[in-house]
């Protein structure tokens, strides 16, 4: 007798992107392993039964790109992304995160970044390893997890927040920083080039870490420099990376910034077929979005971020320096009629939640730049933006590469938040495959589980084969759409019956049965 076995369901094992390859099968499930797939006969029996007529049954989706860090040990039981099919996340991304880090760096990202993080209450932040983070998940959570070692805990434990680049002692202690995470249970290291400390990184730095990543079999990913005008030196310098190191890179949220931008999916995406002509290991994760988000402090120049968030702060009490950041940022040449506030924490600014920064700044009377000063005085540094400034032809042209897989980005802030934390996989089956045909359901699947699943390595995930773990998400294809939008988006989706996490159901109808069954999914060294 099987543990669940999910009859007559339309298959789509993860693993083939060719259109019409899903097939009618039943699904057993036994012991949290698939122990087949095909068709059974009427007397197989098992404890729990469900039926999938005119439903999809695929392997649980991996975010390949997350933040969901703290979110996990906050709240457990992850429903934002636990009720979209998500049965994996992969974290820390954009080199933001927590682990390895020593009591002074840990500081400094825990005051820093905790916006971009939301809600801590409950939180245990005594961990300084990998190994250390790892086992507070080990506690108990909703979908499994694999993690990244983020640039940004390593530099500022050896360096904090200096804005230079790093000497060679330096880049030797952040070396043996990794191969420590890489030794505990680690997938890779991710960086973000764009915020500060990490821009300050030279080349050389990141092909010395990098190295230390390759040895170990793991994979670089990378939050460009830039995503508007100089996209294609951006990407250069990341598949030049990968070259000199050894180390696979996968690009973070590949988009085009900026009108003057929009259109120009199709350069980006030769330079990347270049490298991978040449035999070069890239790949990259998008959402299917137009709009991106973080915050707020990744506007300020990079001289403001030196020593850290009290600096800033003192900084923007300062008349004469709050002057020249106010200065600085309103300079910058973004459409601030497309980058509207969210995750605020005082009544005042989340009462503000979805207005403009320009119409902000004119209804206090003030420029753009010193706008945002007041928003990180106000909000002690930790609110966010969305900014719409990717357009729809090149969000196209880039979920339809073979070498893109989804990733959310998804932000678990207070208050109003981006809808693609909770609809972005739902959203590409409802409107990129149902809706507009741009990809075939067999190659939606495995942009969401199967290519993930290969850039980690996994044989055993991001597929519906015997012997893998039984990680499933059954879903109507003519139903499943997200509900979530920019002015309302912690909303739920619709359309997925149920969700399984190593053969427990964690969702079923539209409630989460609160069942705890994620793994943390740590590397063998």
């Amino acid at each position: 007798m099987f543990d669940l076995l999910i009859r007559d369901g339309l298959v789509v094992d993860g693993t083939s992107r060719v259109s019409g390859s899903a097939r009618r099968a039943d699904v057993a499930v036994q012991a949290g392993r698939i122990a087949a797939v095909e068709p059974l006969p009427p007397e197989a029996r098992a404890h729990r039964e469900l039926r999938a007529s005119g439903l999809v049954v695929a392997p649980g989706f991996i975010d390949i790109h997350t933040h969901a860090d703290i979110a996990l040990l906050a709240h457990p039981t992850h429903e934002p992304k636990v009720m979209q099919g998500v049965t994996t996340e992969v974290f820390s991304n954009c080199g933001l995160g927590f682990a390895p880090v020593t009591d002074a760096g840990l500081a400094i990202q825990r005051d820093y970044l905790l916006g971009l993080f939301g809600d801590d209450a409950g939180v245990d932040w005594g961990w300084r390893t990998v190994a250390e983070l790892l086992e507070r998940y080990r506690q108990g959570i909703g979908t499994n997890v694999a993690y990244l070692i983020p640039h940004g805990s390593v530099r500022v434990s050896v360096m904090g927040m200096a804005q230079r680049p790093a000497t060679p002692d330096e880049v030797a202690a952040m070396v043996r920083l990794v191969r420590q995470g890489m030794e505990q249970g680690a997938w890779g290291l991710s960086t973000g080039l764009w915020y500060a400390p990490m821009s300050a990184a030279e080349r050389s730095e990141m092909v010395a870490l990098c190295r230390a990543v390759a040895e170990y079999g793991g994979f670089y990913a990378i939050h460009m420099r830039d995503y508007a005008d100089r996209i294609a030196d951006a990407l250069d310098e990341a598949i030049e990376t990968s070259a000199a190191s050894g180390c696979a890179v996968q690009v973070s949220h590949l988009q085009m910034n900026g009108a003057p931008n929009w259109g120009r999916a199709p350069e980006a995406l030769a330079v990347i077929d270049r490298a991978r002509a040449q035999g070069l290991d890239v790949t990259f994760d998008s959402y299917p979005y137009t709009a991106g988000s973080t915050l707020v402090q990744a506007l300020l120049p990079a001289w403001v971020t030196e020593g850290g968030s009290r600096a800033i702060l003192e900084r923007l009490r300062d008349p004469d320096t709050r002057a020249r950041v106010a200065a600085a940022v309103s300079a910058d040449p973004r459409d601030w009629s497309r980058v509207v506030l969210c995750g605020a924490r005082t009544a005042r600014n989340q009462a503000a939640e979805g207005e403009t920064f320009t119409r902000l700044a004119e209804s206090r009377g003030v420029t753009v730049g010193e706008l945002v000063c007041a928003l990180l005085e106000e909000e002690d540094l930790q609110a966010c933006f969305i900014a719409h400034q990717a357009d729809e032809r090149d969000v196209r042209a880039f979920l339809a590469h073979p070498a893109q897989m989804v990733g959310s980005d998804g932000l678990h802030l207070p208050g109003k938040t981006h809808p693609r934390l909770f609809g972005a996989f739902p959203r590409l089956l409802a409107r990129y495959v149902r809706e507009e045909r741009l990809l075939s359901l067999e190659e939606a699947v495995y942009k969401m589980a199967g290519a993930p699943a290969a850039r980690l390595g996994w044989r055993d995930r991001g597929c519906l084969r015997p012997g893998a773990a039984a990680d499933i998400v059954v879903f109507d294809p003519a139903a499943i759409r997200d509900t979530a939008t920019y002015d309302d988006p912690c909303r739920y989706p619709e359309g997925i019956p149920w969700v399984i996490v190593n053969g427990t159901v964690v969702k079923e109808g539209d409630r989460h049965t609160g069942a705890l069954a994620g793994c943390v999914l740590a590397a063998g060294r």
